[in-house]
This record gives C-alpha cells, structure tokens and sequence, in this order.
C-alpha cells in the first residue's frame, strides 16, 4: 500500500490502484512484482459450489470452508465483523441505519450486523477471543442475534423496535399478519389492502410455469368478482423478478413429441400475457433484477409498470433456441410501430428493424433507464430508486389508475409481409458471412423475420392475435429442431447457454 501511494496509483482516477482499467478489460496489480496483469478468472472448484447456495446456507458454508481458502475468509468475516462492531457508534445512531447503508448504498444482500447473525454470534464471539483476543462490548452484550422477530440490539446493549422504512411494503411482513387468499408452489394471491391484490411468484428464479398462469387467472377473477381495484405483480426476491417460462416443465411433452401439450401450454402463456392487457382492472407490474423472457413478455403487457432502477430486462428465448412466444415479438412490433405514428414519412421497417434487432440478439438492459431508452419501458411507466418502496409505489399507481380504468382496445398492424422478409435476410446472410451466427441462428432468426413481417405474402393488415399465431407457430417449428431441443437440454442441465 505504501507502494502505491508513493507512485500516486490511489485508484481509478489516477489510472492505477489494486486494479487498473485496460481497455474494456481489467487488470489486477501482482503485490510481489508490482506488475499489473490480466486477472485470472479461473473457477476454484472449492468455492464454485458455494455460490450457488442461498444466502443464509452460503455464509454458513464459507464459515466452515477446510483448507486455505477457508482460513482466509474466516479471517475476513472475524475482521469485518470486528470492525463494524467497533465503529458502528461512531458512524449510526442504531444497527438498522448501519445495515441499511450498505444494503441501499452498495447493494449489499445484507448488511454487516445481518451477517453476523447468519454466521452465529457464538462462533464469532469464539474466534475473537482466541489467542487472548477480546470480544467486543457490542458483541458481548448481543445475546443469540442482533434481530429478532420483534425487536434489535441497541448500541448500548438493550434492545428495541426496528426502526419502520418510510413507504416500505414487504410481503414477507404481510404474510404474518395477512394470509394469502391463495397459493400454490409456484405463486400466490396477496391483499396489500386498499382494495388491492397481489400476485407474488415463488418457484425457483420466479420461473412461471402452470401453477403461476393459475394463480394470475385466479387473482384477475378474484378482482373481479370480488371488486378489487387492480392488480400488482411482484415479489420480494433480492434478485429475480422472474427469469421466465419454466422450461423443465415443458420437456416431458417435448421429449415425447407431445405437440397437441406444446402448443396448449404456449397458447396458455400467450392468453396469460393478454389477459393482463383485457383485464377489467388496471394491473401494474414491479420489475427488479432479472426480468427475462416470459418475466419481460408480463412486464410489456401491463398497463403500466413501476420498475425498480436496477432492471436486467430481455427477451432472450434465442439463446434456447426460441423466439419469444409469449406475445413479447407481436408486442414490439406493435410498441415500435406505434413510436412512429407520430411522424409524416411513416416507415413501418424501421420498427420492424428496431424489433428485429433486439430479439435476434437478446439485447437485455443494464438499468431502467436504460430499458427505457431501448422500448422496454414507456415514458408513462415510472422508476423506483428505492427497492423497498417499489411495491408501495406499485400499489400507488394502481390507486391513481383505477378510478377512471378503461380496457385498452385491441390493435390491428399493417405488416410488410415477403418484401420486409427479403430485407431482413440480407442482415441474416451478413450476420453469417462474419462469423457471427451459425446456420441454426439463421433459422432461428428466420422465424423472427417471419413474425415481425406478418407472414408471406402481400402486407395486410393483422390482428393481435394474428401475429400471436405466428409466434406460437415459430415457436413449435423451433421446439422440433435437435439443435434446439440440444440448447435446451443444456441450459437446464448446466445453467449456461449452448451454441450450435
């Protein structure tokens, strides 16, 4: 360290520190040599299995990690938990604000005294006094844990209330008090009060399978029936709004060639999208995290949507070999075309293009704002900077929507039909001859073209449901291709993407 601030590498703005920026690429600083060089990315077979642990099982597996990988976290959890315990007076008023200060400012799962409870206060208590070590007084004084269901530690070593989060709306806190109307594995029905329902996926990543589509189908006539004024989608995940259609439940049908139970279940998802535009109620959708594929298509049907900042959204179904058969093609089509109404010299291939872009290569967003800019997001849906009261803000916007609510009508498109087909190909055939798409990517892209365009043929003007057709069309063609059923088998077998 006395190294480098003597040669003035204090970090980024000086072009040098523990790291340094090359290019679009990394470089990490060799303490022995001072030398920088490309950082070594290389899985460690000890650690790769932890990560993939929730979090409470995960700080608890790294605790008790053998060998010298273990020595050296167990040191930095001893060390960064000594440290908060010695400072937090000096920085707070109570432990919450201190947790909530890395949670909210630097995006931390929790914060350091939560921590310390998911790691075991006695078993810091014994690793701090080893050696003839001291436990500090904060730590001491703690008890079992810092939280409890009811209360927290205080700094002086009582205990109290934990402090309210202005605005906040938790479902985990809800469901004590309040229990589901409904529920399956997969999701249920919430009443966050007001007049308004809830719907929450539940099933690994927030995957919607047909237990989900069921309790969306239940909740919208559970509003209706009952006069609920609208309808929020979303969950408390810390990461995932919903990573997609389940597709291991559709591998069995897949697998046996059922495509009478293929093309049933895609009709269903694609209903499931449009049933929350035809709704009765105004539904709102509240995206966070990873928002993909079928997550995406629920979240472009909304009346509206009220996305947290930190938003990952795309339709990415060509990386299973798909396209997005949920409505999410026929609804950028229909998004993009709409965009250019507005202008005299109205040229339909450009929105045709813009879609065909996004999908063709899975373009996902790197924040809300950046959805935005890329037509996932409207100018009429809003932001939430801060993850705890993106729900209530979703309860909110149902509130401001539904006094006057109206059904959206249905829309209709003029297509471009075989001449919009033959300028797609063109992009087809150069993204091929660079080497950057396989002949299955050209199929796939094919099928993109062929929905986009309406079909074959002369333009006409298509319904909604037209270009749905399509779509489930495409879809089943691709499901038929090995090299697709190859991609899927992979992904869900290794979790990463085939390509072939």
């Amino acid at each position: 360290v006395d190294k480098l601030v003597a040669d003035k590498k204090l970090g980024d703005k000086t072009n040098g520190g523990f790291r340094r920026k090359a290019g679009k690429e990394f470089e990490t600083l060799d303490w022995k040599t001072g030398a920088y060089s490309s950082q070594n990315k290389s899985p460690i077979p000890e650690i790769e299995p932890l990560l993939k642990l929730p979090l409470e099982k995960r700080l608890v597996a790294a605790r008790d990690l053998p060998g010298k990988y273990g020595d050296f976290v167990r040191r930095v959890l001893v060390s960064n938990a000594r440290y908060a315990l010695e400072q937090a007076g000096n920085l707070a008023h109570d432990i919450p604000a201190v947790d909530r200060a890395l949670e909210w400012g630097y995006a931390f799962d929790v914060g350091p005294f939560r921590a310390m409870d998911l790691i075991g206060l006695d078993w810091l208590r014994e690793k701090m006094s080893e050696n003839g070590g001291t436990v500090p007084p904060l730590l001491a004084k703690a008890g079992k844990s810092f939280y409890s269901d009811n209360d927290v530690a205080t700094l002086d070593g009582g205990r109290n209330g934990v402090p309210a989060i202005p605005g906040n709306l938790a479902l985990a806190a809800l469901r004590k008090t309040r229990p589901a109307l409904e529920e399956n594995k997969e999701a249920a029905i919430l009443d966050l009060g007001d007049g308004v329902l809830c719907l929450e996926f539940r099933g690994k990543m927030n995957t919607i399978g047909p237990g989900a589509l069921t309790m969306l189908a239940r909740a919208l006539e559970v509003a209706e029936r009952k006069g609920f004024v609208g309808l929020v989608i979303g969950n408390d995940d810390p990461r995932t709004f919903s990573a997609g259609a389940n597709l291991s439940a559709m591998a069995p049908a897949m697998m046996s060639g059922d495509w009478k139970a293929l093309s049933g279940a895609i009709r269903t998802f694609q209903d499931a999208s449009m049933s929350l535009r035809r709704a009765p109620v105004p539904v709102v959708v509240a995206p966070f995290g990873l928002t993909l594929a079928g997550g995406c298509e629920f979240m472009l049907h909304a009346d509206r949507v009220q996305a947290h900042a930190e938003l990952y959204a795309g339709l990415v179904e060509v990386g299973v070999g798909l396209i997005p058969g949920g409505g999410g093609t026929k609804e950028l089509l229909f998004r993009f075309s709409a965009e250019l109404l507005q202008y005299d010299e109205l040229d339909l291939f450009e929105a045709v293009k813009r879609a065909f872009k996004m999908i063709s290569t899975a373009q996902t967003s790197t924040s809300a704002l950046d959805a935005k800019a890329m037509g996932f997001l409207r100018e009429s849906d809003r932001i939430s900077m801060n993850r705890d009261r993106q729900l209530a803000d979703a309860k909110q916007r149902v509130l401001d929507l539904a006094p006057d609510y109206v059904t959206p009508p249905l829309r209709t498109i003029r297509t471009l039909g075989s001449e919009g087909m033959g300028n797609l190909e063109y992009a087809l055939w150069a993204f091929k001859e660079a080497g950057f798409a396989s002949e299955h990517d050209i199929r796939i892209g094919r099928e993109v073209a062929r929905v986009l365009c309406g079909g074959e043929g002369p333009g006409r003007i298509a319904t909604e449901q037209d270009i749905l057709d399509l779509e489930r069309e495409a879809f089943l063609s691709l499901l038929g291709t090995k090299e697709t059923q190859a991609r899927i088998e992979h992904t869900l077998t290794t979790g990463k993407p085939l390509r072939n």
